[in-house]
């Protein structure tokens, strides 16, 4: 049976996610260390799947800089050194790759929570859109403000690190979750 580990779990779509059973909250953050992720993939030899919904960001003042940047691609480099990717892995990227910004005006666009969730459920391979209509392919981040650069270009950098070490993986690049 599929044991699921959610990285994010606190988060609008974290707490969807583990309202799927066999899901298990991983008690990690992209500024612990490699040992601590490693120690907790060791301590759950059960899971075969990985749901990651994370992102670092600030809550007050600049959101992202230089340093959330090198954050979360030293944590994600030190979670893919793990078991983790020998698991299913399951990443939640953004819209911000295609130079999408701010929440949409056409609702079509604007999924409920658990709308998006179902699209972490199936055993698709690749890079995908959610709502899976959105046709768009071509990264464009030459329009943004530099914070959506930065998030854009992490997004990108962690996306090319699970399709270089993973092989089982299914990226979601979200649209906007209501």
């Amino acid at each position: 049976m599929k044991k699921i580990a959610v990285i994010g779990a606190t988060g609008k779509l974290g707490k969807e996610l583990m309202k799927h059973p066999h899901t298990v909250s991983v008690p990690w953050m992209f500024e612990n260390q490699q040992e601590t992720i490693s120690k907790w993939f060791e301590d759950h030899p059960e899971i075969d799947t990985v749901w990651h919904v994370a992102r670092t960001c600030r809550k007050v003042g600049k959101r992202r800089d230089h340093e959330t940047f090198v954050t979360e691609l030293t944590g994600m480099i030190n979670l893919l050194q793990t078991r983790a990717r020998e698991c299913r892995f399951v990443y939640a990227s953004s819209k911000i790759l295609y130079g999408f910004g701010g929440l949409s005006h056409n609702k079509e666009e604007i999924l409920p929570v658990d709308k998006v969730a179902k699209h972490f459920m199936d055993d698709k391979v690749g890079v995908f859109n959610c709502p899976e209509w959105q046709d768009t392919r071509r990264i464009n981040v030459s329009d943004l403000d530099n914070e959506r650069t930065i998030y854009a270009n992490t997004k990108l950098a962690n996306e090319t690190m699970i399709m270089r070490w993973c092989t089982n993986f299914k990226i979601i690049r979200i649209w906007d979750i209501a």
